[in-house]
């Protein structure tokens, strides 16, 4: 099995990790050009992504909320200050 130079396994280096399954090609384009320019991300699959902003929590759920249409699902983790790993589920 080769391995990916770019993503090792082991510790995450971003603040999030983010997968999702948005149906409209555009509005998955526009999380994917965000994941990559905005929040500064590393692509992990075609819908999986380690992303690092100063956005908290809410702010970017209510992103994600923007571009979720019925059918849609989107879910992200993230450490928090107290060193606990928080799962947040959102679905359109």
């Amino acid at each position: 099995m080769a391995r990916d130079n770019e993503l090792r396994s082991g510790f995450l280096n971003h603040d999030y990790v983010l997968t999702f399954e948005i149906a409209d090609t555009v509005k998955r384009a526009k999380l994917a050009a965000l994941c990559e320019e905005d929040w500064a991300g590393d692509r992990v699959t075609a819908s999986t992504w380690e992303v690092s902003t100063k956005l908290s929590p809410d702010a970017i759920e209510k992103t994600l909320l923007d571009l979720l249409e019925e059918g849609d699902r989107a879910v992200y983790y993230y450490l928090s200050d107290s060193k606990r790993v928080f799962r947040v589920v959102l679905a359109g």
